[in-house]
């Protein structure tokens, strides 16, 4: 099985959890929040998506501690899926967040080999404005650009639904 399809199963099931969680009942205690975002990433360029947080606890009560995170977006120059944590200092206080990114580029990607496939990882902060930082290498497709890259993002990211 070629490397590109590994990475395309991969990205498929990421998406697929991600929307099991999403529909499934939360447990009591628990709650759930979508946020839709609107960014400018390298090597995506511009680009839309969401995110999905799930806590054991009251993401607007509760004095601290940890969340899931789930999403993925879609830009100019490819699509990403992230999974990781989202740490708050205090009620619906982010203090930042640690995602691993799968990053499949298409033609025109900015700073990366296009149509090829990244893994790596990135820390950002912020709720409503987020800014972010990361590295990623090329495991698959033609090396037209960097092996390894920087990547960075600004934007901004809105709760559209929670559930408790």
């Amino acid at each position: 099985m070629s490397m590109e399809l590994v990475s395309l199963n991969i990205l498929t099931r990421v998406a697929a959890i991600g929307l099991l969680s999403f529909l499934s009942p939360g447990k009591p205690g628990a709650s759930q929040m979508l946020l839709l975002h609107a960014s400018y990433v390298q090597p995506l360029r511009s680009s839309v998506g969401g995110t999905l947080l799930l806590s054991h606890g009251d993401v607007k009560t509760f004095e601290g501690g940890r969340s899931i995170i789930v999403g993925g977006s879609v830009g100019q120059g490819g699509m990403q899926v992230h999974g990781g944590m989202q740490v708050f200092g205090g009620p619906a206080q982010p203090v930042g967040d640690f995602r691993a990114v799968v990053t499949r580029t298409w033609n025109s990607p900015r700073g990366a080999s296009a149509n090829s496939t990244y893994v790596g990882g990135e820390v950002g902060f912020g709720l409503i404005a987020r800014l972010s930082v990361g590295y990623a290498k090329r495991i698959s497709g033609p090396l037209t650009g960097d092996d390894h890259i920087v990547t960075w993002g600004i934007g901004l990211q809105i709760p559209v639904w929670g559930r408790e």
